[in-house]
């Protein structure tokens, strides 16, 4: 199950960073004449896609399950990567790029959610991180993909071999990646259950709670749970956390190579960074992840944060290149080490029956930070501000994220719930946190 889900968040990662990658070709391209300001714009339509996906899925997870989203939702953008690789002109490019964006933002729930489920309690940082590695080895793919192929082969070549990467991991995806226990229990599906768990050499009786534990109240109702006093100020600093966090994300996977030339680094170069930032998102949050598993997820959010913003800082100033991956490692962990960690400390803030829904609300409103994250970059870009500002301007958000969530409040004290976790060993993360 990590391995598949590392394999579709690997393409993920890819689709995702893409467009970063070939932009400077795509810039420089006469054919399509691109400007930064549209530049920007074309940046943003992937996030917009992801909130609406995020939405859809939240509306249909719980009637055809998360197996069947994940397939679906890695067809739909592997195809959307194709439809960009043949596009004649802009418009054509932009509505793959939005239906990129609709798939991303249904796959990657979906897997934080099986992943979630089926690990033990104490491994669960650690574990999403394993499987969330994907984005950063996939976004590395596409930064080598880059700097190789589209030189010679044009900016096309960038998008075919995305979309083409979904005709190796979908068979083994359809033929091997589990369904949810708890949803084919709480939907009745039992002979599916039993299939799975045999499967999977699980007894269902014990990994699967009685259906009325699982989740039987309307949206409006776990709204107004999230709302409420007990959870009210936690929902709102989470929103403002993960908004902050994906501003940085795709503020910096959108424009890194560009702000790298500003630099005074040959597009060769700057690309090379965004290689290393990827690989920095693929490995640093295994480490952070299982620091947070020890010291809890908010003191490991927020010196995740702290690390973005010290990496992101550094790349503004002349020094060897050695150091200067190093910073640009650090601003890797920073970004999406930091999200994994954030959607972690959230499913473990809030009862099971509205655990979805809080990690939905969070993501579609941090999901605006990602439509703003590439906006922002091309107003900075467009304003030829002195390239220490430029990056300075980059980490001021990741420096608010930590902010953010520092101030969220200790949970307090609760009757003991039961979950709908296939690991029920006690977690340390809830009082850790």
């Amino acid at each position: 199950m990590l391995l598949l889900c590392l394999a579709c968040m690997t393409l993920e990662g890819y689709d995702v960073v893409a467009y970063g990658a070939a932009l400077p070709a795509m810039l420089a391209d006469n054919a399509w004449q691109i400007t930064v300001a549209r530049a920007s714009l074309l940046g943003s339509l992937t996030p917009i896609g992801m909130l609406v996906g995020a939405v859809v899925v939240g509306l249909l997870t719980d009637i055809v399950g998360r197996r069947r989203l994940v397939l679906a939702s890695v067809t739909l953008f592997s195809a959307a990567m194709l439809l960009c690789a043949l596009a004649p002109a802009v418009p054509v490019f932009a509505v793959g790029r939005v239906l990129v964006g609709l798939g991303v933002g249904g796959v990657l729930p979906s897997v934080a959610a099986l992943v979630y489920e089926f690990c033990p309690a104490q491994r669960r940082n650690l574990n999403t991180a394993l499987a969330f590695a994907g984005v950063g080895i996939g976004g590395a793919l596409a930064a080598v993909v880059a700097v190789v192929l589209v030189p010679t082969a044009g900016f096309r070549a960038e998008y075919l071999i995305g979309g083409l990467g979904a005709l190796v991991v979908l068979p083994l995806a359809v033929g091997y990646l589990p369904e949810s226990l708890v949803f084919l229990h709480a939907t009745g599906r039992g002979d599916a259950l039993r299939r799975w768990s045999a499967r999977l050499r699980l007894d269902p009786e014990a990994v699967t709670p009685p259906k009325a534990e699982y989740a039987t109240e309307t949206g409006a109702g776990r709204l107004t749970v999230l709302f409420s006093r007990r959870y009210a100020v936690a929902t709102v600093l989470f929103c403002l956390t993960t908004f902050a966090s994906l501003l940085v994300l795709f503020g910096l996977y959108t424009w890194l190579p560009q702000l790298m030339r500003s630099a005074g680094y040959e597009i060769g170069s700057a690309l090379t960074f965004l290689i290393v930032l990827n690989l920095g998102t693929a490995i640093g949050p295994l480490f952070v992840g299982r620091l947070a598993d020890r010291i809890g997820s908010q003191r490991a959010i927020a010196g995740s944060f702290l690390l973005a913003v010290a990496g992101i800082a550094v790349l503004s100033n002349p020094l060897p290149i050695a150091l200067l991956y190093i910073a640009v490692v650090l601003a890797g962990v920073g970004t999406v080490g930091t999200q994994i960690l954030i959607n972690v400390f959230v499913a473990n803030r809030y009862p099971v029956r509205v655990r979805a829904s809080a990690v939905g609300l969070a993501l579609s409103v941090g999901r605006l930070g990602g439509i703003v994250g590439p906006v922002y970059g091309g107003v900075l870009l467009s304003a030829q501000l002195p390239t220490t500002a430029l990056f300075y301007a980059f980490a001021a958000p990741a420096l608010l994220g930590a902010v953010l969530v520092t101030l969220v409040p200790r949970p307090r004290p609760a009757a003991p719930s039961t979950t709908s976790d296939i690991a029920k060993p006690n977690s340390p993360e809830v009082s850790a946190s």
